[in-house]
């Protein structure tokens, strides 16, 4: 399974098939660059921001905000692959 990574505004979204996790986010970040790493709900990526001259790798826990939202932990189980859209 193939999930995305993408923001708008002062939120980032992450959709995993019919499903949306959209969080805040800073409101300099302009757009996710690149995945480094992906690990079962911990994404590793690089993100430029409007404040930076340069990217800056970024650390994104969904299994954090996955288990505030009360969501089940193994939704993430299954993907195999983060795209930035």
């Amino acid at each position: 399974m193939v999930a995305i990574l993408t923001n708008n505004d002062k939120f980032s979204i992450f959709k995993i098939g019919d499903l949306q996790i959209k969080f805040k986010t800073s409101p300099f970040l302009q757009k996710y660059i690149s995945i480094l790493k992906w690990n079962k709900g911990y994404i590793e990526c690089m993100a430029k921001y409007s404040n930076l001259d340069t990217p800056i790798e970024e650390y994104i826990d969904l299994r954090y905000i996955a288990k505030r939202l009360r969501l089940p932990q193994d939704i993430f189980d299954n993907i195999q692959e983060v795209r930035i859209v």
